[in-house]
């Protein structure tokens, strides 16, 4: 073993032996108060968590949303949070692929007879660790909320827009994972491969018909997805990973909001990682 990688080593060792870090996160953000005027946007899993804070962006910047989810306590509690003028819900299962082109024509009439852009939000991790954990009924649940249910939700939004006359810029956005683009060997990460995959494919499909599609790829967000695995109940963001911080939702909505904004019309297939860059690796890591 060489010298310097042996120096290398020691130091890892010392700084992993250190207290953690103190990690505060302030949120910087666009006020504009128009910046999605006029556009109807429709977020699946919309009740809670980065879905919510989705929301909460788009309605500050003009928007009309509808939210949907399975349950209506939560989508109840969400709508009288947002505001009845500016937010609307829909009870509904992704999964129920079968009925997802009467859902978005229910979407459509709530909205005022326009859909401008779909955010595919709705997801589940089950959090196995490593292959030895995963079982059938897992794999199926977190494929078929994920990608079987984001691929024909994509598909019928985008058949939808394209039999509309004189479409300028509709949008569909995936919410993703850094996990997509690392190697898994349990069924979150390979769902949000597949998601980040399918989002070049139908971005080459439909960009010239005026249509956009992207994905967000957050690193681990505080939400109750996560909560089992991360928490800040003291204000501390750090993490022990790349980036060395948790995100909020709150800045995975920023992003979002722009990139559903005109300001963002030459960005289509692209997979915008919200992470500091955990997903990348170094030669020397």
């Amino acid at each position: 073993m060489g010298v310097k990688r042996t120096i290398r080593r020691v130091a890892k060792f010392i700084l992993a032996s250190q207290p953690k870090s103190n990690i505060q996160v302030n949120i910087g953000q666009i006020h504009c108060g128009h910046i999605l005027s006029n556009k109807n946007i429709v977020i699946t899993g919309g009740s809670s968590g980065i879905g919510l804070a989705m929301a909460k962006k788009f309605i500050s910047e003009g928007a009309t949303i509808l939210i949907t989810g399975r349950n209506e306590k939560k989508l109840i509690a969400a709508v009288n949070q947002l505001g009845h003028d500016k937010c609307r819900y829909i009870i509904a299962d992704v999964c129920d692929v079968e009925h997802v082109s009467e859902f978005l024509q229910h979407a459509k009439d709530e909205l005022g007879g326009r859909i401008d852009c779909l955010v595919s939000n709705a997801g589940v991790s089950l959090h196995e660790n490593n292959y030895e954990n995963v079982t059938i009924e897992g794999f199926d649940k977190q494929f078929n909320t994920k990608f079987r249910a984001g691929y024909f939700l994509g598909k019928a939004f985008l058949e939808m827009k394209t039999r509309e006359k004189d479409v300028v810029d509709a949008q569909l956005l995936y919410i993703s994972s850094e996990t997509g683009d690392q190697v898994y060997d349990i069924p979150y990460g390979m769902t949000n491969a597949a998601i980040n995959s399918l989002v070049g494919a139908f971005s080459r499909r439909v960009y010239k018909r005026g249509i956009r599609v992207n994905a967000i790829a957050p690193g681990v967000t505080l939400t109750d997805m996560t909560k089992d695995y991360a928490e800040a109940s003291d204000g501390n963001m750090y993490r022990d990973c790349a980036s060395e911080r948790l995100f909020l939702p709150e800045e995975i909505a920023e992003v979002a909001c722009f990139m559903l904004s005109d300001a963002s019309k030459c960005i289509s297939g692209e997979i915008i990682h919200c992470n500091a860059g955990n997903h990348l690796k170094t030669f020397w890591e």
